[in-house]
């Protein structure tokens, strides 16, 4: 193997194997009890009223476009992953021994692995509080319920999967887009840190942060044009259609290509950051 591509992967692994451990991960068995309690059990109360079983990705796909657990899971994201890179003593025997674009490639395979992780856990923990078979196809619970109780079409459970969703585009393609897009999402906010951690300025890093959240929420909440600005309203996929015309008001390869310039950007700063970085003041970076 490429001595190059063994310093990543150390770099990587060393830093995954602290994150892993952290006690700050406990807070993510607690998401996934909101993410049942706003998610999962509203549908399957649904599906035991039909008579009909959900098909077991639909739960996921309602908590990556539900405003309030796409809020939420940056959030505690970002608890995760807030004093990282742990720029200290061992870290300045890592730049000696891998160099500074070593250190930064291994950050970045670090980030993904910890996104992925934390995905994967989302993503398994829906799937396993969720009954019903894997069909790809949405299930009557959400295509057919508001016919039958059309009292609740305004529900809180009804805005979880609204027809925006299931009246212009299938449930698998749902599910990849959502997850690309949440990946995209939190890619960006850990730049965000890591810019600013590097720079020396953590704690300027976590306010930008909050605010690209927070941002994001407000204008989402107010539909305005504004919210295309923030990562948030190019994650949520049912934004990006109409409910009944065959027409997005937003094309998705749209924010995908937000989500490319924005990191594309993010990592040329940090980079440079990196690179800039003075070695004599690394052990004060908490």
């Amino acid at each position: 193997m490429n001595k190059s591509i063994k310093c990543i992967l150390a770099v990587a692994r060393s830093e995954y194997i602290k994150w892993i451990t952290n006690p700050r991960v406990i807070i993510v068995p607690v998401l996934l009890v909101f993410m049942r309690i706003l998610a999962v059990e509203p549908l399957l109360t649904r599906a035991a009223k039909l008579g009909a079983e959900l098909e077991r990705m639909e739960p996921f796909v309602a908590i990556g476009n539900s405003g309030m657990l796409v809020m939420l899971m940056p959030c505690v994201f970002l608890v995760l992953i807030s004093d990282y890179p742990k720029v200290t003593g061992n870290t300045l025997f890592f730049l000696q021994r891998t160099g500074r674009f070593n250190w930064f490639a291994g950050q970045l395979v670090f980030l993904m692995m910890t996104i992925l992780t934390y995905l994967g856990v989302v993503f398994g923990g829906s799937l396993l509080m969720t009954g019903g078979d894997f069909t790809g196809r949405w299930s009557d619970v959400v295509t057919k319920y508001n016919a039958n109780f059309p009292d609740e079409a305004n529900s809180f459970t009804a805005r979880l999967l609204p027809s925006n969703l299931y009246n212009q585009i299938p449930l698998r393609v749902t599910v990849i887009q959502t997850l690309c897009m949440m990946c995209a999402y939190l890619f960006l906010i850990c730049l965000i840190i890591y810019f600013f951690k590097l720079k020396h300025v953590q704690t300027l890093g976590l306010l930008v942060a909050v605010f690209v959240i927070a941002a994001g929420v407000v204008t989402c909440s107010l539909k305005t044009d504004t919210m295309w600005l923030f990562p948030m309203a190019n994650t949520i996929i049912w934004l990006h259609y109409d409910t009944i015309l065959n027409a997005p008001k937003m094309p998705v390869w749209c924010s995908f290509a937000y989500f490319m310039i924005a990191i594309g950007v993010m990592l040329v700063l940090t980079a440079r950051a990196v690179h800039r970085m003075e070695l004599f003041n690394v052990e004060q970076v908490e």
